[in-house]
Formats: C-alpha cells, structure tokens, sequence
C-alpha cells in the first residue's frame, strides 16, 4: 500500500531530531480509492516526508474506522490549525465555553497520528482517536494520501486551511526549533525546505489535494489570511457548513474569544500543555520564552526572512503552483 524512501542526504539529517528519529518520503503506491480532483488530475497525490517510525502506524490509520458525524481539521502544520480546531469545536457544540474550558482543546481535538510521530509518547493517540465519543473531532496534518480511506466514501465532514508558505516556513522554524528540539541553524532549515526535506512537507501539494475537492458539500476550505482579516465572514460561512444558527452577538462574543491576543493566554486552547509535553520527551529547555502560539501573523516573514531567500521561495511556489488555478493569500 505504501512505499518509504529514506532521506539521505546531508541536507535531510541535518534536520532530523532525536525526537522523531531519521526521516523517509511516505508515498502512497494506489490512489484509486483517493476522491477525484478537479485540479492537476495527472499530477499524483501529495507524499508526505514523515519518520521511519510511522511506518508501524501508516496501516492503521489508512484503515482507520470513520464515522459520518466526524468533523476532521486537516492542514499543513503552521496553518492556523489550533485556531480551526478551538472555532469548528465551539460552533459544532452550541457555543459550550465553558465544556471547552474544562477540557483541553488537545482532548477536545485529538491529534491522530502524534504517537507515530514521537515514538517515546506514551498514549496511543489512535487508539484515543478510535475510544472517543461521538459525534468525533479529529487533527491531522497528513495529506489525503496518507488519510483514513473511509474518508472518500464515509463523506464526514472535513475543514481544510491554508497558508500562505512564506508565513508558514517562518512560524514552523520556530515550532521545529522548540518543539521538536532543533539545534541547527536557520539557514539549513529554511534550505531544507526549499528541497522538501523538512517533516510534513511538501506543503503545497498537500494543500492542491484539498483545493481540487473544495466544492465537494463536505469539505469547507479557508484560508488562514482570511481569519485573520474577516473572521466574521469566516464565521458566517462555517456556522453554514456545519448547518449551525447564532445571533449576532453570540458570534461577535466567539470572535473575540477567537483573537490571536485571547486565544495566546487561553491554556485550555493555546496548546500550552503539548508544549509541555513535548519538552518533557526531549528533555529540551524552552529557549526565549517561546509560546506555541507566538504571532499569528500576516506577512511576518518579511520581519525574519532575507530578500534572496523570499526570491528563491517565490520561484519555489511558482513551481509547485504550475497548472493550478489556486493562489496563496498575500
């Protein structure tokens, strides 16, 4: 069913870390169970650079039961996931602020294949994943290939957002940094990933996958610039998809608990407590106080990132891009 290629080259374990171990490309071998697209059909779907470890996972979670009152955040990592997942929890559950505070968003919304990724965890996130009580919510950051296949024919409802890559390669050298204990240079990784040797990537064919099913009535496709710059549009539109009715001022009040400023000191949703945990497993001290929620913002690269590598990544997405009519938000 798959097939893994080991990343070997002195780029590729420069950005390996202890934590997830040496790194493979996870390709899917037959993808006619996969929906058809609409966008880059004799493209084939995205792979995924991931561990060698998720090769004792990749079985299960392909076979993986789904139900039809599922609700799956899907993204690349960086992508405004935490944020998707802390607002689709709330308007699917009647606005239960308090239920959301006191149980944490990463119980609330579990993270699938974590257990692959960090071989040292000691829970079984897909078993959590299989135990929990319907109606589910369920995280991902694999690519359609690497997804439950009931997914296609179950149809449960799926959330999709994108992001722009500059912003994304920015944020995800600090996840990767403190998150995943990266001791390397910013340089290094920010080569690696114009050569698709970073964990999770390549980022833009994953999101292509998701853009070709965008008008399939279980799929709701944002944007992350759009939550950012219209939350009440977004709001609007997911309160539609989910077939869910608010008053104005119920939504202003979950835009405002939705704010970057009040979601960052919100522990039951800013992901605090994985930070934690992931820090706790690779024995790595937090360096410049780092939050995992740290500026969620629009155009931060221009802040981080040089002018040459902005130009190289720019031809980077061109290429990825080629023959897709979908466009990143700037």
């Amino acid at each position: 069913m798959f097939s893994y290629k080991p990343l070997t080259s002195e780029l590729a374990k420069a950005v390996q870390v202890p934590l997830n171990g040496p790194l493979v490309e996870v390709h899917l071998n037959d993808a006619s169970d996969l929906p058809r697209r609409d966008d880059n059909q004799s493209t084939p779907p995205a792979h995924c650079v991931l561990n060698e470890h998720y090769q004792h996972s990749a079985e299960r979670i392909r076979n993986l039961t789904v139900y039809a009152d599922d609700l799956w955040i899907v993204t690349a990592p960086k992508c405004g996931t935490t944020w998707t997942q802390e607002m689709m929890w709330l308007l699917d559950h009647n606005l239960n602020y308090q239920k959301a505070f006191e149980i944490n968003l990463i119980d609330r919304s579990i993270f699938l294949e974590l257990c692959a990724l960090v071989p040292s965890l000691d829970q079984d996130t897909i078993t959590l994943v299989e135990q929990m009580a319907r109606p589910r919510h369920i995280k991902s950051h694999l690519p359609m290939a690497l997804l439950p296949k009931q997914l296609w024919t179950i149809r449960p409802r799926i959330v999709y957002c994108a992001r722009n890559p500059k912003d994304m390669v920015t944020s995800f050298f600090h996840h990767y940094r403190h998150m995943h204990g990266y001791d390397g240079t910013r340089e290094t990784f920010l080569e690696a990933i114009l050569h698709d040797v970073v964990m999770f990537q390549p980022q833009i064919p994953h999101t292509l996958d998701f853009w070709s099913i965008r008008n399939e009535p279980n799929i709701l496709f944002i944007h992350f610039e759009e939550m950012k710059r219209n939350m009440a549009e977004v709001l609007e539109r997911a309160c539609k998809f989910l077939g869910k009715s608010y008053t104005q001022p119920q939504l202003q009040r979950l835009e405002d608990h939705l704010s970057f400023d009040v979601m960052k000191k919100n522990d039951s949703a800013n992901n605090s407590i994985l930070l934690k945990l992931m820090k706790s497993i690779s024995d790595t001290e937090t360096k410049d106080n780092f939050q995992f929620m740290r500026k969620g913002q629009v155009g931060s690269h221009r802040e981080e990132l040089s002018s040459e590598y902005i130009q190289r990544l720019n031809a980077y997405i061109e290429r990825h891009l080629r023959g897709s009519s979908f466009k990143f938000i700037e």
